[in-house]
């Protein structure tokens, strides 16, 4: 009963029902939260959010485009931590959420431990959870290319 409702699948991305819990004010600013600012001055649609691990003692970082408190299929986007505000900047699209992929050289592996953190739980789904996003879409295969 640990894992997330799956109500959507397509050859490219799969929809995932994000868990919610309380709504007061202790849920809107998780723990693990540790920055939540707009670094972008030129796009105030653009959030960078900062979630600690305690127990791996590791940051994990998302860029939110767009309103995403409420939304429903929110599409993830993957790519490496050091293109991760370029990647913001670039983005004209509607609303997103473009996440600093774990380090490694199989992108492959890379995109399966986004998709088996966000549907199993883990820090990548506290920091999604802080964007306020009700479902996300996430792709069945790498969203960026592997340029290493």
């Amino acid at each position: 009963m640990d894992e997330n409702a799956e109500s959507f699948f397509s050859w490219t991305s799969r929809r995932i029902v994000l868990p919610h819990g309380a709504t007061d004010e202790e849920a809107s600013r998780p723990p693990g939260l540790v920055m939540d600012c707009r670094p972008i001055p030129e796009r105030p649609d653009v959030r960078l959010l900062v979630y600690h691990d305690d127990t791996n003692d590791a940051d994990y970082d998302a860029v939110v485009i767009g309103r995403t408190d409420g939304a429903n299929d929110i599409p993830v986007i993957t790519t490496p931590e050091e293109c991760l505000l370029v990647a913001a900047a670039r983005a004209e699209t509607g609303p997103a959420i473009v996440l600093a992929a774990p380090t490694g050289d199989d992108l492959g592996k890379r995109v399966r431990e986004v998709t088996n953190q966000i549907l199993r739980g883990g820090p990548l789904l506290c920091l999604i959870l802080c964007t306020g996003a009700l479902s996300v879409l996430l792709p069945l295969h790498s969203s960026t290319p592997d340029t290493r």
